[in-house]
């Protein structure tokens, strides 16, 4: 699982100007906040253990739960959702290259960060590699998109530990930049159903025996956090939180006076004795609608395409973490 950022992504957004970074988060929300976040691997590792493959949902103690498209929604941004993307065929068209031997000369079909941000992240990396692109013009237009394709790349949907990226991240990064085509119409789309179905397919395979965690462990903890610690007073807006729930979650943390170093030992009982009253089954920063994303037409779940695979989705199981009437399935 993502422990820490690589260092070069740090230093490229602390020096990306400020036009660079509002487009980035125009299109990728908050999701830089990630950055700032310390992560728990502790927790993630005993949550694993309570995690249910074939009902896709959370058993601890007495308590059933799964994250849903609206929470992880929530942690990041404010758009509308649909689970649809497009993959395209050429990623050296998509980062505006007219040359790129480096990529043929790569061991494998992962492309490392730092090749990346040589290219894009450093202020006067296109006289160095000028040749490489279709214009200066272009090169300052693709760098926001590089960033993202970094970001998404090594902590939303990581490959591994050494901080390369899966080649289908930059198809997808491009299609939440620049939209999908059909026919004369653009669509934007948002990112939350591949997150979700992501961390779905991580979770099964870290409970057979992988080690890396390649899902967004980040926003799982932010997650699993929210339901753990009760608001005083639901009815009144939270005096802690912040407009960006991602880059206030450790100062929140922290003022909940919450063991962050705490491993097995520590999560394991308290999970497995979780209790109906000791959860907080809305968290405060979820938008309930009446538009919620339950169950397809004629089957009571939907299917996710993540990056590596499809997942089942069946929220109906915690209707009662999105407000609703909550019926045993």
């Amino acid at each position: 699982m993502v422990t820490v950022p690589d260092p070069y992504l740090q230093v490229w957004w602390k020096f990306m100007n400020n036009g660079d970074k509002r487009k980035v988060q125009r299109h990728i929300g908050n999701l830089p906040s990630l950055m700032e976040m310390v992560a728990w691997p502790g927790l993630i590792r005993t949550m694993v253990k309570f995690w249910d493959s074939d009902n896709m949902v959370f058993r601890f103690g007495e308590v059933e739960m799964t994250p849903t498209i609206e929470e992880v929604l929530a942690s990041y941004e404010n758009i509308d959702m649909c689970n649809k993307r497009k993959h395209f065929a050429k990623i050296k068209e998509k980062l505006s290259l007219v040359k790129a031997d480096w990529m043929d000369r790569l061991p494998g079909p992962n492309i490392p960060l730092r090749k990346l941000y040589y290219r894009f992240g450093r202020a006067r990396a296109y006289e160095k590699f000028k040749e490489e692109f279709v214009s200066e013009e272009k090169w300052k237009e693709t760098r926001p998109l590089a960033f993202a394709i970094c970001l998404l790349g090594t902590m939303v949907f990581p490959q591994g530990p050494n901080y390369t990226i899966h080649p289908s991240v930059i198809m997808v990064t491009h299609a939440i930049f620049y939209g999908v085509d059909y026919g004369s119409a653009t669509k934007y789309y948002t990112l939350a159903p591949m997150i979700l179905a992501d961390i779905y397919r991580a979770l099964d395979k870290c409970q057979n025996g992988e080690r890396f965690f390649q899902g967004c462990n980040l926003i799982l903890q932010w997650w699993m956090m929210r339901h753990l610690i009760k608001a005083h007073n639901p009815e009144e807006p939270d005096p802690l939180r912040r407009s960006d729930q991602l880059a206030g979650h450790d100062w929140w943390m922290y003022h909940n006076h919450c063991n962050k170093t705490g491993g097995l030992k520590f999560w394991y009982p308290r999970l497995q004795g979780l209790r109906e009253e000791n959860v907080q089954w809305s968290i405060e920063c979820l938008r309930v609608t009446k538009q919620m994303v339950i169950r397809a037409q004629k089957v009571p779940y939907l299917i996710f395409a993540g990056l590596r695979g499809t997942r089942p989705y069946a929220p109906g199981r915690v209707l009662r973490q999105l407000g609703g009437k909550q019926e045993i399935p």
